[in-house]
C-alpha cells in the first residue's frame, strides 16, 4: 500500500508527536510520583516556608543541615553530609522572598547530591496555586493585606529582572522545577506530605496515578490538585483515628509528618504531635503569620526501625517528640 504525498506529512508528524513529545515532559523514572527511602539514619524536615528565607535559613542551621553565608546573604552552604532533608511544600507566597527560597532549595539539592545526601521537596497546595494562575489573580483581587501576600511572590521574580510568567512556565527554571516535584515521600516508613491523609483512604499507587495524570495534562485547576479531601488540601483528618489507621494500612506506613495547617494539633508556632505517630510541622514561620522564627524536626533512626524525633528551633530549647520502637519492617 502506497501512502499518498498529501497523507505522508500528517502521518509522519503524528508518529513524531507520539514518540518525541514524551521527551519534553516529565521523566517519571528520574522524577517519580513519590520518593521512597527505606532507611536513612538522619532525616530533617521543615514545614511551610512561605517566602521566609531568613527563617528557613535559621531553621536549617538549627537542624545542622545548612548555613547562611552571611546575615544578609541569600546563599546557603550544605552541612548535612550524606543525610536527608525534606521540605513538605508551600515554599512560596506570603513572605517577600519566594524566588530566593526556591533558589536556596534548588542549590541545596545540588550540593547535597554532591556530598552524598539528598534534598526532597514535595509539592504543596500553594505551588499548585502558583501554576494555575490563582496567585496572580489574588494579587489583583484580594483586599489588603492578603493581596500583598501574593504580590510579594510576583515581585520576588520581577525585582530580580525576570519575567514572572516565563519563570513559572513549563520551560521556565522555576515552573519546570515545581512540575517535577513528588507528591509525597516515604522515609523510614513515615509519610511526608503537605496536607495530610486523603479521605477516603487510598493506596499510594492510586493517589500517584491520579497525580501523574494531572501533571501530564497540566490539570492544575481540578482533580487531585484542588481536591479538598486530597493530600494537598485536606484538613481536620487528624481528628479521625479511624481514617488515620485506614490510611496507615493502605499506604503501608508507620506514621505521618505534614504541614499546611498552622497549629493543626493545638499549639500554633510549635512543632506538635498526637498519639499514633502524627507530627505537624507547619509553625507559621513567615512574618505574614509571625508565629515563630523557624524550626523543624530531626529524626535519628537505626536499621532496626528505632527512631527518635526531636523538635529543633533557632531560638527555643529542643524537645523530644516521639520515640519509635524497633520494627523489622525497616531495613538498611
Amino acid at each position: 500500500m502506497k501512502v499518498g504525498k498529501k497523507l505522508a506529512f500528517p502521518i509522519l508528524f503524528f508518529v513524531a508527536l507520539v514518540f518525541i513529545s514524551p521527551l519534553f515532559g516529565r521523566d517519571w523514572v528520574k522524577d517519580p510520583p513519590w520518593i521512597e527511602i527505606p532507611f536513612a539514619p538522619r532525616v530533617a524536615a521543615i514545614g511551610d516556608v512561605h517566602g521566609a528565607f531568613s527563617q528557613m535559613a535559621a531553621s536549617l542551621e538549627a537542624l545542622g543541615f545548612a548555613k547562611r553565608l552571611s546575615p544578609d546573604s541569600f546563599k546557603l552552604t550544605w552541612t548535612g553530609g550524606k543525610n536527608v532533608l525534606v521540605f513538605v511544600g508551600d515554599l512560596n507566597d506570603r513572605g517577600e522572598n519566594t524566588k530566593e527560597v526556591y533558589d536556596g532549595v534548588m542549590d541545596l539539592e545540588i550540593q547535597a547530591k554532591e556530598a552524598g545526601g539528598q534534598v526532597v521537596s514535595v509539592l504543596g497546595n500553594h505551588e499548585v496555586l502558583l501554576l494555575n494562575g490563582t496567585v496572580e489573580e489574588w494579587a489583583k483581587t484580594l483586599k489588603p493585606p492578603k493581596k500583598q501576600h501574593y504580590q510579594n511572590t510576583i515581585d520576588s521574580f520581577t525585582k530580580a529582572g525576570l519575567d514572572f510568567h516565563q519563570a513559572i512556565s513549563k520551560n521556565g527554571l522555576y515552573g519546570s522545577w515545581i512540575r517535577r516535584r513528588p507528591l509525597f515521600a516515604i522515609i523510614n516508613g513515615f509519610l511526608f506530605v503537605h496536607g495530610g491523609l486523603p479521605d477516603p483512604a487510598r493506596s499510594r499507587s492510586d493517589v500517584a496515578a491520579d497525580f501523574r495524570d494531572a501533571v501530564e495534562s497540566e490539570s492544575w485547576s481540578k482533580g487531585i490538585m484542588m481536591d479538598e479531601k486530597g493530600p494537598l488540601w485536606i484538613r481536620e483528618w487528624w481528628n479521625n483515628p479511624s481514617l488515620i489507621q485506614q490510611n496507615f494500612k493502605t499506604f503501608g506506613i508507620r506514621g505521618v509528618v505534614f504541614g499546611h495547617t498552622v497549629g493543626a494539633l493545638g499549639h500554633p508556632g510549635w512543632i506538635d504531635k498526637i498519639e499514633g505517630n502524627v507530627v505537624s510541622i507547619d509553625i507559621g514561620m513567615t512574618p505574614a503569620y509571625g508565629k515563630s522564627n523557624g524550626g523543624g524536626i530531626l529524626i535519628n533512626a537505626d536499621p532496626n526501625g528505632k527512631m527518635v524525633f526531636r523538635a529543633k528551633y533557632p531560638d527555643r530549647p529542643e524537645a523530644i517528640l516521639l520515640q519509635i520502637p524497633p520494627t523489622s519492617s525497616v531495613k538498611k
